[in-house]
């Protein structure tokens, strides 16, 4: 793989829905970005496509919906990334009763992650190439505005990794 800044993507598209970059770790080679779109009606049998900014690497893309989010407002996002230690990130939530998300990437090793208290692996991909992609959620939402919420994993903590995280705030 390339480096940390080629390693992006440039469009997302499917649904009929406009999708918009909301964070994007790639201090460390490898990249972990999240993209919503938001749909006035349900959407269903959907394909969606991200499109790489250049090259071609392996990656994973995982899809997910929510009801009773917020259509109107984007709650907060944050990013981290580091050699070594354990994947952490912390975002401050601006809305009562928020879930909070978390994309990773580890470019070192296909190794599965424990994630940290209170908190769901949503999906993983051990990539064969050796690194490994992950997406993890809070086990429930924050019942209050202004609340630091961590997103974590115990393990690995010897690779490096970027994690992107978000606020889905509630309506």
């Amino acid at each position: 793989m390339g480096c940390a800044s080629s390693q992006t993507i440039s469009s997302v598209t499917g649904g009929g829905l406009t999708w918009t970059l909301r964070s994007r770790a790639n201090s460390r080679p490898g990249t972990a970005e999240i993209w919503q779109a938001v749909a006035s009606a349900a959407v269903s049998n959907v394909t969606v496509t991200a499109t790489l900014s250049n090259g071609s690497q392996v990656g994973a893309i995982t899809v997910v919906s929510f009801t009773g989010a917020s259509t109107g407002v984007n709650g907060a996002a944050a990013t981290a990334g580091a050699a070594s230690g354990a994947p952490t990130a912390t975002v401050t939530t601006t809305r009562a009763n928020s879930w909070v998300f978390a994309v990773g990437d580890d470019y070192d090793n296909a190794i599965a992650r424990t994630v940290g208290a209170n908190q769901t692996l949503v999906d993983q991909y051990l990539a064969s190439v050796g690194d490994t992609y992950w997406v993890q959620r809070q086990n429930a939402t924050t019942p209050n505005s202004g609340t630091s919420v961590i997103m974590n994993d115990t393990a690995p903590t010897s690779d490096q990794w970027n994690v992107a995280l978000i606020e889905i705030p509630a309506s």
